[in-house]
């Protein structure tokens, strides 16, 4: 700090150096009677968290029915080699499961004991008596529970039917019926499945021995039309749907085999024409294996949707058509 002093206002008997100690303790009187006293910073303390929800009762009702149907797409193995071939091979058909009623009146504190109350009592309900309608509908599993579910109705239909109003020839003929449909919906299930395993090994070899793209990708016909057939309504349908497959897919095998020959007969002349019709002689081979899976498949289609109509409809509901 520079303090600059005039002479006229001076006084003649203080020395420069007692002038300049007594500014400076007048400025520190100064700036100590100007000072305020800060205020202390206000503690602001942590609001306990509020208390949990308390349920006195609760109560779940009715009970929900649960059907799974799943099929594998595709093998995915970032989750680990067990779970991804679970998940990609794995098959659910009809599985069914209920989440019971629940009636709890001894009070739960808190949402997450009410949930994990309730997912307990479910899993345990589930593990003691739903495990056999759960497993039933894994892989071909569903069509043998129909099996013997038909050959239970026809000895019991008619002795319930007896007991309810002693008419015994009409449970007889109920009895009859329902073997005779699950009978028959189970021997189809099991045959479209084999059917749909040689189709699936067929493709793979075709994919083996044949150049270009996967023949799931072929899927176009020889004018460029995508050959795609809903599950057919009846018999009737699903015979013309299986005419028409064999037809367009010779045609489309017929048309390869000639634009094979002829684009290499343009490059290498006759020797790779013959060799061209040689290459395709292992597809070729293969190619009626998987044309007749596919029209057998269409054929037993029909014949499902003929005996069960309804099955026909969910289908139709439950399974999403690709354009």
């Amino acid at each position: 700090m520079t303090v600059n002093v005039g002479t006229d206002f001076a006084s003649p008997s203080l020395e420069p150096q007692d002038l300049l100690i007594q500014l400076e303790e007048e400025e520190v009187i100064h700036n100590s009677a100007n000072a305020r006293p800060t205020a202390k910073p206000e503690i602001q303390e942590d609001k306990p968290p509020p208390p949990p929800i308390f349920f006195r009762s609760f109560i779940f009702t009715p009970e929900v029915p649960i059907r799974l149907d799943y099929q594998g797409k595709r093998v995915d193995m970032t989750h680990g080699p067990f779970a991804g071939l679970l998940m990609g091979l794995g098959q659910l058909n009809c599985s069914e499961l209920r989440l019971k009623r629940i009636s709890y009146r001894h009070g739960l504190l808190g949402i997450d004991k009410l949930l994990n109350f309730v997912v307990s009592e479910w899993l345990q309900d589930i593990k003691k008596n739903q495990l056999p309608s759960l497993l039933g509908g894994v892989g071909p599993m569903h069509a043998v529970v129909q099996l013997f579910q038909g050959i239970r109705d026809l000895f019991w239909l008619p002795i319930e039917q007896y007991q309810k109003d002693g008419r015994i020839i009409r449970g007889l003929q109920r009895g009859a019926n329902s073997f005779t449909t699950s009978t028959a919906m189970a021997a189809l299930e099991l045959t479209n499945r084999i059917v749909l395993a040689i189709q699936t090994t067929a493709e793979m070899a075709y994919d083996m021995v044949s150049p270009g793209p996967s023949v799931r990708r072929r899927s176009r016909g020889y004018k460029g039309k995508r050959r795609n057939y809903n599950q057919p309504s009846d018999f009737r349908e699903g015979m013309a749907n299986a005419i028409m497959l064999v037809r367009e897919g010779l045609g489309e095998t017929a048309q390869t085999i000639v634009r094979v020959a002829s684009e290499e007969h343009e490059q290498k002349g006759v020797s790779g024409a013959v060799g061209g019709v040689l290459r395709q002689i292992p597809p070729t081979m293969v190619k009626p294996i998987i044309l007749a899976t596919e029209a057998t498949s269409n054929v037993l289609g029909g014949m499902r949707s003929q005996l069960a109509p309804d099955a026909r409809r969910e289908a139709v509901h439950k399974w999403r058509t690709q354009d």
